[in-house]
């Protein structure tokens, strides 16, 4: 009796115990993953530089490079008629005209006007008798202004009606004199503008300049050279886009301020550009 009552206590504290420890088990709070959890954890560096990169990838298509440029002023052109801006400076306001003829000029002007990429840039580059340029700045920032417009250059649009007279505005273009003459090209820069300053020619000048450049300057163009002014060296060097129809007063004082021996003014000529109409 004395056995089987020892067997039934035994079992009973078994019993209790395994149901105890089973219970205690269930209760316990643990500090883990589950597989899924850990899945997605793992996963999520991949899953953040796929975004990244994606994005990346919008951004670019947004660039204007060599290879899209026509078709992206193209667009632009089509869906802003624009064709008046307007330079301010501390001289006062030169406002200029843009041709409809030169369409992937004109846009690309206005494409910068808009999302103010002259703001704050300079006049850098200023030879009285001959034209005042800018359109580039010291500031840290223009490179990535211009990296997220675009690295690019605008192809040529030159017209032999367009010619370099006093108040033209134009494109420059990359030197090339490191370049093969068979290689080099006359593409815009897609940033850097110049407008001419030079007042009237006499026939004995432009004689003399036919001669040093190895050009004739036609009965047409020498009228206008002799009553209005210009540069005619550089007629069918560079793309001429628009013209000063109200402030070369401004453009004068600017070609005579005090240079450097790189032609930069000692003072800092800042600009912005606006579009008018």
């Amino acid at each position: 009796m004395i056995n089987k009552i020892s067997k039934i206590t035994i079992l009973l504290i078994v019993t209790f115990f395994i149901t105890n420890c089973a219970s205690e088990q269930k209760n316990k709070v643990e500090i883990y993953h589950p597989g899924p959890l850990k899945s997605t954890v793992r996963d999520s560096t991949p899953i953040k530089d796929s975004i990244r990169i994606e994005r990346e990838i919008e951004r670019k298509k947004k660039l204007i490079s060599n290879e899209n440029v026509v078709e992206k002023l193209t667009e632009f052109e089509n869906n802003n008629p624009e064709t008046k801006i307007k330079i301010k400076t501390k001289y006062g306001t030169i406002k200029i005209r843009l041709y409809k003829d030169t369409p992937l000029h004109r846009a690309n002007f206005i494409m910068l006007a808009k999302r103010g990429f002259y703001d704050s840039t300079l006049f850098y580059r200023v030879i009285e008798g001959f034209m005042i340029q800018g359109g580039n700045s010291d500031q840290d920032n223009i490179g990535e202004r211009m990296r997220n417009i675009g690295l690019y250059q605008i192809p040529n649009e030159m017209k032999k009606y367009h010619i370099h007279k006093r108040g033209a505005l134009a494109m420059a273009v990359r030197d090339q004199s490191d370049v093969p003459e068979r290689y080099r090209h006359r593409n815009s820069s897609a940033y850097n503008f110049y407008i001419i300053q030079r007042e009237a020619l006499t026939d004995k000048y432009m004689d003399k300049i036919e001669k040093k450049y190895k050009i004739t300057i036609p009965e047409a163009n020498r009228k206008v050279y002799r009553t209005v002014g210009g540069s005619p060296h550089l007629d069918n060097k560079y793309t001429v886009f628009g013209e000063v129809y109200s402030g070369m007063n401004v453009v004068d004082k600017i070609s005579k301020v005090a240079t450097d021996n790189l032609d930069r003014p000692l003072k800092d000529i800042f600009l912005t550009v606006e579009v008018m109409e």
